[in-house]
């Protein structure tokens, strides 16, 4: 009897430890997406060419993501329907869209398949109508039925709220160093998140380069490994801009610093640690562009963004505190902002 426990339990550990099948099904975003394919074998590439709009894919779904019978589907859709888009159609575009993915879903569940929804990185030029409202729909559709939502928009926008951007408003998008190291494995500087699409002139300006794929692979990676685990606790990393936004060298730079002077700048990143005991960036975002919340027990020393992003302003002493979505707080950070020594700018 004792043998036969032993050797169900083995079985067991083995089939929990066995990554997902998981199937990403979309359009020309997701066929593009090679890396993060050759760094996960258990992940089905199934996206189309820049005629994917929403609702060919959801008539390939049966055949592309039913019948290989995956843990998981990740849908990816909407840049192909605002490229496509004209006078004629503009009024069906956003409801075209909420029916393919309502049916997508639907065909998900009844097959028992768990499904990962996407929002759709802006895409520039004239391909833009409709991608807001159709991302609004994906958040507010996820977030209504449990589904979880990548926030890839947020993610790869540069914008104010961006988890992948410090809202320096230019067209090639950059990561905050916090989030550039680790993906980019060579020198210091931020690199682009997108870049101008070299298909042909019908297809939308701006694609993921080969940082923005990095991002995306690391969103995804996350989402599916902590579908169904709970969030135990977490603690804070920083890294030191020094006296802006972007280093302006190639030296590496500080981390995890405690004493600064004012003027400086540090971008700080949440780290969870989850109930299978691995330690993983949060880097996704709500769409309202939060990963969390952040406060600063002292703002006028030092002032903290909620995107992590916080500014030395003058002498003092001032606790950051991060707070999950779910409401886990994390270990306090606790900075110094002291009286430069000598001459220093």
């Amino acid at each position: 009897m004792s043998s036969c426990v032993s050797v169900g339990l083995l079985v067991s550990i083995a089939n929990a430890q066995t990554p997902p099948k998981v199937v990403f099904i979309g359009d020309q975003l997701t066929s593009g997406w090679t890396s993060g394919f050759a760094a996960n074998p258990n992940w089905i590439n199934k996206g189309g060419d820049e005629t994917q709009q929403s609702f060919i894919v959801a008539a390939r779904f049966q055949s592309d993501v039913v019948s290989l019978h995956p843990a998981i589907v990740h849908i990816l859709v909407g840049s192909d329907d605002a490229g496509a888009v004209h006078d004629s159609t503009a009024p069906f575009l956003v409801a075209n869209f909420i029916y393919s993915i309502m049916s997508m879903v639907t065909e998900a569940k009844a097959a028992n398949i768990k499904v990962i929804l996407a929002t759709t990185p802006g895409l520039g030029g004239p391909f833009t109508f409709g991608i807001t409202q159709m991302n609004a729909f994906i958040e507010s559709y996820g977030a209504a039925n449990g589904i979880p939502v990548i926030n890839y928009a947020d993610a790869l926008c540069d914008c104010v709220s961006s988890v992948g951007g410090v809202g320096t408003g230019s067209a090639n998008n950059t990561l905050p160093i916090g989030y550039a190291f680790p993906l980019t494995g060579s020198g210091y500087n931020p690199v682009p998140l997108m870049q101008s699409s070299v298909i042909d002139e019908t297809v939308p300006d701006l694609v993921p380069s080969a940082a923005g794929y990095a991002l995306m692979t690391q969103l995804a990676e996350t989402t599916i490994a902590t579908m169904s685990l709970p969030l135990k606790s977490g603690r804070l990393q920083n890294v030191d801009l020094e006296f802006g936004a972007i280093p302006d060298d190639d030296a590496p730079p500080l981390t995890n610093q405690n004493t600064v002077i004012p003027g400086v700048t540090l971008q700080f990143t949440p780290w969870g640690l989850y109930s299978d005991g691995v330690s993983r960036a949060l880097l996704n975002s709500n769409f309202a562009g939060s990963s969390g919340t952040w406060i600063s027990s002292n703002p006028a020393v030092m002032y903290v963004t909620q995107t992590g992003l916080a500014y030395a302003l003058s002498w003092g002493t001032a606790t950051i505190s991060y707070i999950s979505p779910n409401g886990v707080h994390f270990s306090p950070w606790v900075m110094t902002v002291v009286e430069p020594i000598g001459d220093c700018c």
